[in-house]
């Protein structure tokens, strides 16, 4: 099976912006991209917020996990200035302000990555997940053209393939098997319809390391083409070309950036996506 080289700007347009954040979104959305990734978390009060981290450390002015907080303390937070002074004032958006944006361009997927995990967060988890899904579907962000679901939980997978069984939703997941929660007592694979595969030397949680090449050896991606599964790879900021095509040729077919302008320019160079 052969499918179209899509490139994919992962938490909006991340090199230059503050990641997850409305102008991140709305910057990505001028680039020419085939989808946009993000995360959704879920509130102590039931109420979706666009997060990557479980907490609001990392990347805001704040402290404390998502779930213990409610949505006015999460959108007290500022999201913008600890990238820059530039952006101070930017909010942790809600999915429903993501997802109203992405509904005015029919043209850029959705890569949504469920962050709640049962294997961390029991029933609250599939909650965060049902919640999220008819998020989506409000929004006519839904069927295989328009969204992808992601999730490093295996058990995640089994919940949405089992009730929402018959309906055409695309499961991404990742490589290796060892950073899918659950997949001690469960096959992720089975679930799944494409991944992401991480290569070289990984830290605990199977990411890469940022001095190896991000391109695994040949026998993995051929192993997920006999499975029928779409290969993914992520490139960060410091990527060269030949990482770029030495993906093409091993059967990477879809790339997200966190600089998607630079990675678009390389795979056009390549030759491997239309011009729009």
């Amino acid at each position: 099976m052969s499918y179209p080289i899509t490139l994919t700007a992962h938490r909006g347009y991340r090199q230059k912006f503050p990641e997850n954040t409305m102008i991140a979104f709305r910057e990505a959305l001028k680039l020419d991209v085939d989808s946009i990734e993000t995360d959704v978390h879920m509130t102590a009060d039931r109420q979706m917020v666009i997060m990557h981290d479980a907490s609001l450390d990392r990347t805001t002015d704040k402290k404390g996990r998502v779930c213990r907080l409610t949505l006015d303390e999460v959108r007290e937070a500022d999201a913008g200035v600890r990238f820059d002074e530039q952006f101070r004032g930017e909010r942790v958006p809600t999915l429903d302000e993501f997802l109203a944006l992405m509904a005015t361009r029919p043209d850029v997927r959705v890569l949504l990555e469920l962050k709640d995990y049962p294997e961390e967060y029991g029933d609250f988890a599939y909650t965060s997940c049902e919640k999220a899904l008819a998020l989506c579907r409000k929004y006519g962000i839904w069927g295989r053209e328009r969204l992808t679901v992601i999730t490093f939980s295996t058990a995640l997978m089994a919940w949405i393939r089992h009730r929402h069984a018959g309906e055409d939703i695309v499961l991404h997941g990742f490589y290796p098997k060892r950073c899918m929660r659950g997949s001690d007592k469960d096959e992720p694979y089975k679930y799944m319809d494409e991944v992401c595969v991480f290569a070289g030397r990984t830290d605990a949680m199977g990411l890469p390391l940022p001095e190896q090449s991000p391109v695994e050896e040949p026998v993995v991606f051929a192993d997920f083409a006999a499975m029928g599964l779409r290969t993914c790879v992520y490139m960060a900021y410091n990527v060269n070309e030949a990482d770029y095509q030495l993906a093409l040729e091993r059967g990477a077919t879809g790339f997200t950036c966190d600089d998607a302008y630079t990675c678009g320019k390389i795979l056009d160079k390549l030759g491997a996506r239309k011009l729009k």
